[in-house]
């Protein structure tokens, strides 16, 4: 599991994201880093499409790398600073970008640290000209800036001793052309020009056809970059930043239309993770004649084979009461962009005990669905702090509580535990997830505490090992699992905020389930449950031991050996590093791919003890990579039993009983109970499961 080799990364990005948790209050949960009263700017989405950023002086770090990460060619320069959806840091010192005029003060002395020469920009609109200023070590100083001959295009402030802050100058050249204009700044008695030449291009209007191969009309998730190098949407569209690569997109069925300005304009397009990238380049002329038509292809048609994705975790509307915008037909547009079979959609709460979207629940899949495209709220039930978060599928009913252990709500106590809920939706006809498990694969560092005991008593179905933690440590813990005996199948859910801007793109990470075609509901959960899956953002796994697939079990006598052949063919449309087989948590079986989209290979493996088998595919990153660091697939396993010996491996066994000894003492010294009776029941049930588990050890092997 090579547990030394990546606990140094997941330890350090374990913290970055502690750290970031205590930063901003509850309203901005995951961190839009913007001033006080501009969370609008460009944190919460909204309906205008992509045309202008409105704004001039001071902004806050997230909204000056937002709105600069509009422009694509900044995404390389600021990708360092980010880390999915969140910022590594909120220093302007750390801000780079090819076109931000930077400033450093010293004392009464300004200087130049970058000025751009040139910009090009589209006539009658707002052109966003970033300043970034270093003030040095000394008192305050008052700071000016404006672009001279341009009305209201500039600001005054006061610089905060030995700080850097961000602003924007406002300018319109309603006027195609090139001009000069004069960027000036002065702070104390100190000033400091610089000219840049503003090639104003004229607007023209383009109309653009998504049609997949058959030539209907196709959904999908499109990129759209102006002559100006800016990205654009349309009217109306709601536009997002994918999480890893910085680029704003959107969702669009059939047509749509945009205003651009004139020049070479890229237009791309794709549909999920079977799809390949759709590019289109043209010369957009002041003529009512620019048309353009995207043909999504796939590379590869899972369900023609009876697989169908899933997203375990996905929030329409989440954190601000105040921006509940997303509505079931904007869910199912990205649905069906994405071209994700099963959509599980979470009413929950966020910080406090505000529901979000129980208004959408109804017991079975949104009227909006189709036989391909099911949108199903169900619910995430939430705990503060102790035991972790459930993702709940295929109920009838809420389960109730929604949450627990949340302060200065009736839901304060931590009582029930989680076994509960998931107890309550497995008697409705459910099936449980864990949801992330954590950035670091150690009890401090997971978000499914109570997960190891919950698997003890059969009501846990599967844990989402891909997700918005950190692959290596949920793989990790994963595996552990696996090692006591237990048969968990893989899961994946990206825990996207559809409402907000800045965050993972639904659908990027999938559970794909083998529950044969065509797509029905009850048998992709009843096939969940078996575990007849793997998890990925890209590779697609084909596997089997004797001819059998994932979720099954191969029977053998005790005592004897018995040597299986291992099948597999991992197909890609990114390219892969490795292909490895583990057995048990160990690399059994391990493929360089050098960078091939295709790997394939037979071999046979000889065991003599109770194993479990499962593939994992790994690659580098990639801009289509929405979410994640890296390209990643792994399988559920395929069991192979002897006689009834059960997996007992005990290390990892022994890893657990520390796991569950701590969450005792945790539970004990921080939980909060309304009576000890109901504090001693909830120690009681984790004492029978350290019990499970010290009794497993005596039949463990090293």
């Amino acid at each position: 599991m090579e547990s030394r080799r990546i606990a140094g990364i997941v330890t350090a990005f374990g913290l970055l994201y502690v750290s970031f948790s205590k930063t901003e209050p509850p309203s901005q949960t995951f961190h839009s880093a913007s001033l006080p009263g501009l969370l609008d700017l460009s944190f919460w989405v909204n309906r205008n499409g992509l045309k202008e950023f409105d704004v001039r002086g001071k902004v806050g770090f997230g909204d000056m790398a937002r709105i600069l990460l509009r422009r694509r060619s900044n995404a390389e320069s600021i990708r360092p600073v980010r880390d999915r959806f969140l910022f590594r840091t909120t220093d302007f010192r750390e801000l780079h970008a090819p076109d931000v005029f930077r400033v450093k003060r010293s004392g009464e002395h300004l200087e130049w640290v970058s000025k751009p020469e040139r910009l090009v920009a589209a006539a009658g609109r707002i052109i966003n000209i970033p300043l970034i200023v270093e003030n040095g070590p000394g008192k305050a100083a008052s700071l000016e800036a404006e672009i001279s001959g341009a009305a209201e295009s500039g600001f005054s402030t006061t610089l905060e001793s030995d700080l850097a802050s961000g602003y924007f100058l406002r300018d319109i050249a309603r006027v195609p052309g090139s001009y000069v204009r004069r960027l000036v700044v002065k702070s104390g008695g100190a000033s400091l020009t610089a000219d840049v030449t503003m090639d104003v291009r004229p607007l023209a209007k383009m109309h653009v056809k998504l049609v997949d191969e058959s030539d209907a009309a196709a959904a999908a998730r499109i990129y759209v970059t102006g002559s100006d190098g800016l990205a654009y949407a349309p009217e109306g569209a709601i536009s997002r930043i994918a999480a890893m690569p910085g680029d704003y997109y959107f969702y669009a069925r059939g047509e749509f239309d945009l205003e651009l300005p004139v020049g070479r304009t890229e237009l791309e397009a794709t549909q999920g993770l079977e799809y390949a990238l759709a590019h289109h380049e043209l010369e957009l002329r002041p003529a009512p004649d620019n048309i353009a038509t995207l043909v999504l292809k796939r590379w590869e048609n899972m369900a023609k084979k009876g697989w169908f994705s899933g997203d375990a975790h996905i929030h329409a509307n989440y954190t601000g009461r105040d921006h509940q915008i997303i509505t079931p037909a904007d869910i199912f547009l990205q649905v069906t962009g994405e071209d994700l079979n099963n959509a599980n959609l979470m009413v929950a709460n966020s910080y406090d005990d505000y529901i979000h979207d129980e208004k959408f629940f109804e017991g079975k899949p949104n009227h909006l669905s189709k036989p391909n495209n099911i949108l199903y709220w169900n619910e995430e039930m939430r705990n503060k702090g102790l035991y972790g978060h459930l993702c709940l599928w295929n109920l009838k009913n809420l389960v109730r509580p929604l949450l627990t252990g949340f302060e200065d709500t009736p839901n304060w106590e931590d009582y029930p535990a989680n076994y509960a809920a998931a107890d309550n939706a497995q008697k409705q006809g459910g099936a449980v997830t864990y949801a992330h498990p954590g950035y670091v694969p150690t009890f401090q560092g997971s978000g499914a505490k109570e997960l190891p005991i919950d698997v003890t008593m059969d009501v846990i179905d599967a844990m989402d090992v891909l997700s918005n933690n950190f692959e290596p440590a949920t793989t990790e813990i994963y595996h552990r699992l696996l090692n006591c005996g237990f048969h968990l199948a893989i899961s994946a859910g990206t825990d996207s905020f559809t409402n907000e801007a800045d965050m993972l793109v639904p659908g990027a990470g999938r559970v794909y389930v083998h529950s044969g075609a065509p797509m029905n509901y009850a048998k992709w959960i009843r096939e969940y449950k078996r575990g007849r899956s793997f998890a990925s953002n890209g590779p697609m796994i084909f596997f089997t031991v004797d001819g059998k697939e994932p979720g099954t079990t191969l029977q053998f006598d005790e005592g004897s050996s018995h040597q299986v052949e291992i099948n597999v063919q991992v197909h890609s449309e990114l390219p892969l590093d490795t292909v490895d087989v583990f057995v048990n948590g160990e690399k059994a079986i391990s493929k360089a791919a050098g960078g091939k989209k295709t790997v394939s290979f037979q071999q046979a493996l000889s065991l003599s003890r109770t194993s479990w088998i499962a593939v994992e595919a790994l690659g580098p990153w990639h801009r289509l990579l929405l979410n994640d660091a890296q390209l990643y697939a792994h399988t559920s396993p395929v069991y192979v039993n002897f006689g009834r010996q059960r997996t007992a491996v005990r290390k990892d066994v022994r890893f657990f009983e520390e796991w569950i000894d701590s969450l005792i003492t945790m539970t004990s010294k921080r939980g909060h109970f309304s009576s000890p009776e109901r504090r001693e029941e909830v120690l009681n049930r984790f004492r029978s499961a350290l019990e499970f588990y010290r009794r497993l050890e005596q039949s463990a092997w090293d």
